[in-house]
């Protein structure tokens, strides 16, 4: 017999009803992700003595504040050590780590990425020259999936957004990355560290504002990185909310500066930081 509109509803709702109990609904669990889950109480840490390794021997520091990285320079067997060091981190139980580690984990093995691929296809001018694939069905740099993490396969934008941004909602991150590019925030120094993640943050946060390419002033307009423009999420939209949300990191004498009714412009600057040849 046919259903009429009436009775296909009351049978739809009563389906609904039998899977309620106690005026609760029961919905399928939705699966935990492997790198969201953490052990908060762990006092395990992640081997970063490789990264530092390279990041001293071929972290360049300008006069202007500047870090580059000496792509050109880096020998085979520091070629294999850092291919030694991605492995090593692919194949770490990361969900056995506290958070403060885990970050520090995520932080370093991004911009350690970012160094690889650069070294892949040295001497490229910019990293977004880099295309993979055949026209229309090319990616850029950022969505090509560059890394398998325990049989997932993961790109640089995946570490950012479906990892970082997800796993700890802190716009401080941005500035902890870097896109191998002269505008980005510069390389660290040494690896991030989970007992100094906060405080390599706020420095990097600090050292990438009151630098030039963070923000400044020409012939009195406000010009800002295009970072903030990029991740409205955490720094807002429009020049208001971008620099309430970056303002207590800007030097006093720099923040009187700035007059909030200043016509405004953004600015990124993605040519290569190469420090090639540059070594002492």
């Amino acid at each position: 017999m046919a259903l009429t509109r009436r009775s296909f509803i009351a049978l739809h709702l009563s389906l609904v009803c039998s899977a309620c109990s106690a005026n609760k609904l029961y919905l399928p669990k939705t699966t935990e992700k492997w790198w969201q889950r953490y052990s908060n109480q762990s006092k395990q840490f992640v081997d970063h003595n490789s990264w530092a390794y390279l990041l001293k021997k071929y972290l360049v520091i300008t006069p202007q504040r500047n870090h580059l990285f000496a792509y050109g320079d880096v020998t085979l067997e520091d070629k294999e050590r850092l291919d030694g060091y991605l492995h090593n981190l692919s194949s770490f139980p990361v969900e056995n780590l506290s958070r403060r580690e885990q970050y520090a984990y995520w932080l370093n093995f991004y911009n350690a990425l970012a160094v690889r691929l650069i070294l892949s296809r040295y001497l490229v001018l910019s990293i977004q020259d880099i295309k993979f694939g055949f026209p229309p069905f090319t990616n850029d740099a950022f969505n090509e999936k560059l890394i398998d993490i325990r049989n997932e396969k993961f790109s640089l934008s995946d570490l950012r957004h479906k990892v970082l941004l997800q796993l700890f909602d802190d716009p401080r991150l941005h500035y902890g990355l870097c896109d191998a590019a002269l505008g980005s925030p510069n390389l660290p120094i040494k690896p991030f560290t989970g007992d100094w993640v906060d405080r390599m943050l706020d420095g990097a946060a600090l050292d990438f504002i009151n630098h030039s390419k963070g923000l400044f002033i020409e012939n009195d307009e406000l010009v800002l990185s295009e970072l903030f423009q990029k991740y409205p999420t955490e720094f807002g939209h429009g020049k208001a909310s971008q620099l309430s949300a970056i303002k207590n990191y800007i030097v006093p004498g720099r923040l009187k500066k700035i007059d909030v009714e200043m016509a405004v412009r953004y600015h990124f600057d993605w040519s290569l930081n190469d420090g090639t040849g540059m070594l002492g």
